[in-house]
């Protein structure tokens, strides 16, 4: 059941005079009721019409609390609705979160004093319910069986709706269509018009006789916008400054200008490419749904090369792609610059950028800087260390002087041509014992003679088959 004073009548002095047209006179005293009813506060049962601007809101919540339509609401009420209209400007519908603990810090207040005026404001139908806030963990609801602790919580938060009560539109002369939060303004009465005309001369004659703080400094010279035209002088037209851009234009030389960036195409060339990309994109099912103009430019080094689009389709088809990549035109530049520098595609060289390899140097020559400094390291190692890498860069060197020496030269002994460490328990297998295995071994057969071979196995199989599912019993002859 109600409060007694639910049910209040406005203050005169706080609403504005509309007495003097007929259809606010003949009416009585605007009468509200409180809205005390939960279920009349959400925003599908709710008798106000909703509001987008937060000027209105603000208007409407001054008109509301200023009538002393509720008994408790006051000045704490106005700078909670100047509040919910700072947030209301991040909506284009007029709706906002309330969250207690931000609000509360914002304006000072203690928990219990802002959810009571926000309370006032809902019985004075400005607020209505969007959405109710919950303390239960969505996260939860949303994983299910596959929810842990780690996982986390995150409750729900409370939206509200700014409306505006119908006592406040016919206060404001408004004419209203529709019914509820859905009800829309579609104009003014003649008593609203006069309450603008009133309130526009009010804030005319406020901003007159507002007087500035600082006079205005008339000392300096005005700013570029507001410059005085100067009339045309000589110097504007004895060619000085208009043919700068002719002279300019007529150099020999002129610097080639380029976008940092371009690739020379014409756009003829790159109008043809896409075209070409897009037959490669319809032969190509992982690259379906991607960017016609991004994959054409992945492709480029095939156009360069001559490549039609079949060709590149089946290219690409040898990728063996499993999924869909993401991006389809990095994954496809990416991929021919990498098979171009590993071999595995032919392109001609300078159309794929290669990858910097950083310049590499064997131990025994000094054809670069890091070369010596190498071999010195190397020689270390086999001094200190590696006393088999000494025995084997010596046998390296006896080799490289035997092969460098003229065919005239005389035979050296066997002992001399020695290589240091080539014993024979060193070598794993004898010369009798590698002649025996290619003696039990087939050499290796062409294509064709294999095919040949097991074409042949195979007839015989079939007809050693065939004779044993022919066969039948014959008896043995009579004597005679």
């Amino acid at each position: 059941m109600q409060h007694a004073s639910a049910c209040r009548q406005s203050d005169p002095t706080a609403c504005p005079d509309v007495s003097k047209t007929d259809s606010v006179a003949a009416t009585p005293r605007y009468l509200f009721d409180l809205i005390c009813d939960p279920g009349a506060q959400e925003i599908g049962s709710s008798a106000s019409r909703r509001l987008r601007r937060a000027e209105d809101f603000l208007a409407a919540a001054q008109f509301m609390v200023g009538a002393g339509f509720h008994p408790r609401a006051g000045r704490t009420t106005l700078l909670l609705a100047e509040v919910f209209a700072e947030r209301m400007r991040r909506n284009g519908q007029g709706h906002f979160p309330f969250s207690t603990e931000a609000t509360a810090r914002e304006l000072g207040l203690k928990r219990r004093a802002v959810f009571n005026h926000a309370r006032y404001l809902r019985e004075l139908g400005l607020l209505v319910y969007v959405e109710h806030g919950s303390k239960r963990n969505v996260l939860r609801t949303r994983y299910g069986a596959a929810w842990t602790s780690t996982v986390g919580y995150r409750g729900t938060a409370t939206l509200f709706a700014a409306v505006a009560p119908r006592v406040w539109d016919e206060a404001m002369g408004h004419r209203i269509e529709g019914e509820g939060y859905t009800a829309r303004q579609i104009g003014i009465t003649a008593a609203g018009r006069e309450l603008a005309v009133a309130k526009a001369a009010k804030r005319k004659q406020e901003r007159q006789t507002l007087q500035p703080t600082d006079p205005v400094d008339k000392s300096r010279s005005c700013t570029p916008s507001v410059v005085v035209p100067q009339p045309r002088t000589s110097s504007s037209v004895d060619g000085g400054i208009k043919d700068r851009t002719r002279k300019r234009a007529c150099q020999k030389n002129p610097s080639p200008h380029r976008a940092k960036g371009s690739t020379r195409w014409s756009p003829a060339r790159t109008a043809a490419a896409m075209q070409e990309a897009r037959g490669v994109q319809l032969l190509t099912w992982w690259a379906q749904g991607s960017c016609v103009r991004q994959l054409g430019f992945a492709l480029r080094p095939f156009f360069e090369a001559g490549w039609a689009q079949e060709e590149i389709a089946r290219e690409l088809a040898r990728w063996r792609v499993p999924l869909r990549p993401r991006h389809v035109a990095s994954y496809v530049a990416s991929e021919i610059r990498r098979r171009v520098n590993s071999g595995s595609l032919l392109l001609a060289d300078g159309l794929v950028a290669p990858y910097r390899q950083p310049e590499t140097s064997t131990w025994d020559d000094g054809k670069t800087p890091h070369g010596p400094r190498y071999a010195a390291m190397q020689a270390f190692k086999a001094r200190t260390y590696r006393p088999a890498a000494a025995r084997a860069a010596t046998a390296l060197q006896e080799i490289r002087q035997v092969l460098a020496s003229p065919s005239e030269k005389p035979r050296q002994s066997s002992r001399e041509r020695r290589i240091s460490g080539a014993r024979s328990e060193n070598v794993q297998l004898t010369r009798l014992e590698v002649d025996a295995l290619l003696a039990q071994h087939h050499p290796v057969l062409a294509c064709e003679s294999l095919w040949a071979e097991a074409e042949q196995a195979a007839e015989c199989r079939i007809e050693a088959e065939s004779r044993l599912d022919a066969w039948e019993y014959r008896p043995p002859a009579l004597p005679a």
